[in-house]
């Protein structure tokens, strides 16, 4: 296993929101990299140099990248002529994403070289570490395998590509050295630690960060629930007191990552009757005290509801706790007219709205996720409520 032979790479799922900061960093470093997808449409968008989804620098990245030779293909046959190949795809507990995941690491096994380097960087679990390990084409192809879990912030990517140490579990110390070595050309710092350990870290990772937020979100159900004001406590318990510092704002607790995380994570280490198998009904909750709350505030069942994506300046709609909130009002009786720019009316089951078309219908407001571009809008004498301060 030579430092030389270890360049070309290629990443399977490699034209998502994981896969293509990825690869783009990877090529624009020395890599020769190849972005392997099943969805030809984002493939030949990507190859005109436009984007599919919005990443802070990603656009000059692939620019970059495309003329240095960065190949994009949704032919998976192609990994035979890579000594690297990073699976990047999305997955969760679900039997269906689970039998998808199998499928496809079946069919990467049989496709990959002898003695290749197989980074997983997905969410996964110990079963799926197993049945690679028991693959019949993994054990007589001697693959070398490396689980390099993701841990960067959607819309950072190039920042925290950079900046953040990678998490490298391995079970061999050689497999560990050429990983390092990898990350070494990439200029990122790695921590060696074991398969089973870097699972339990990645999980653990995003259940907390849920059960963070959800902690916050409990409190504002009580406060909501016995008629307090509850910013007014976060502002009196945070006025220069240093241990509440860090106490995260009450809001949205979805995304791509944390829920389904949480999910595998209870489901891995059989997690019954904790405080994590309950923060999904605290979120729920918390949805559901908006809306009373909207019907407190609001003068007439009608509103615009600024916002879609799951966090703020994103086009990212996957665990959008502003859509979540979106169906319980129109389930409450609201008529709500959505504004989103940054969300493709493709990805939605519902009538989208700008804004100037929208102001004319209500001047109720409800601003459920604050984009940037919002503060353009001009919301004189109209009645607004923030969801997420």
């Amino acid at each position: 296993m030579s430092k030389q032979k270890y360049n070309k790479v290629s990443v399977v799922g490699g034209a998502g929101h994981i896969g293509l900061p990825l690869s783009c960093f990877m090529q624009n470093n020395g890599f020769e990299v190849v972005v392997i997808d099943n969805n030809l449409k984002s493939l030949n968008l990507l190859k005109q140099n436009i984007l599919t989804f919005y990443e802070k620098d990603l656009e000059i990245n692939l620019k970059q990248a495309l003329g240095d030779g960065l190949v994009l293909t949704n032919d998976l046959e192609k990994i035979s002529e890579t000594e690297i190949v990073i699976v990047t795809i999305g997955t969760s507990s679900n039997k269906e994403h689970l039998e998808l995941f199998k499928n496809l690491m079946n069919d990467v096994l049989e496709k990959i070289s002898k003695e290749s380097l197989l980074i997983l960087r997905s969410t996964i679990t110990l079963e799926d570490i197993e049945l690679i390990q028991s693959n019949n084409n993994f054990i007589n192809k001697n693959i070398k395998l490396a689980y390099c879990p993701e841990r960067i912030a959607e819309g950072e990517a190039f920042n925290e590509l950079k900046k953040l140490p990678q998490i490298v579990g391995t079970e061999i110390e050689e497999v560990y050295e050429v990983t390092k070595d990898i990350f070494k050309n990439l200029k990122i710092k790695t921590i060696s630690t074991t398969i089973n350990d870097a699972i339990f870290t990645k999980l653990f990772t995003n259940s907390y960060r849920h059960a963070n937020f959800s902690l916050a979100n409990e409190f504002y159900n009580i406060a909501v629930e016995n008629n307090i004001d509850f910013e007014r406590i976060r502002e009196l318990a945070t006025i220069d007191y240093p241990r509440l510092k860090n106490f995260p704002f009450t809001g949205y607790v979805g995304g791509p990552c944390l829920p389904k995380d949480l999910e595998t994570f209870i489901k891995s280490y059989n997690v019954e009757d904790s405080l994590l198998n309950h923060l999904e009904e605290v979120n729920d909750k918390f949805l559901n005290n908006i809306v009373q709350r909207c019907n407190k505030i609001f003068d007439e069942k009608k509103l615009i509801l600024l916002g879609l994506s799951f966090k703020v300046d994103s086009d990212d709609i996957r665990g959008s706790g502003s859509i979540e909130l979106y169906r319980k009002l129109k389930k409450e009786g609201f008529e709500i007219f959505p504004v989103d720019p940054l969300v493709n009316q493709e990805e939605i089951d519902f009538e989208l709205f700008e804004f100037s078309q929208a102001s004319k219908k209500t001047n109720n407001i409800l601003i459920a996720v604050d984009h940037k571009n919002f503060k353009e809008f001009d919301l004189k004498d109209k009645k607004v409520f923030y969801v997420e301060i």
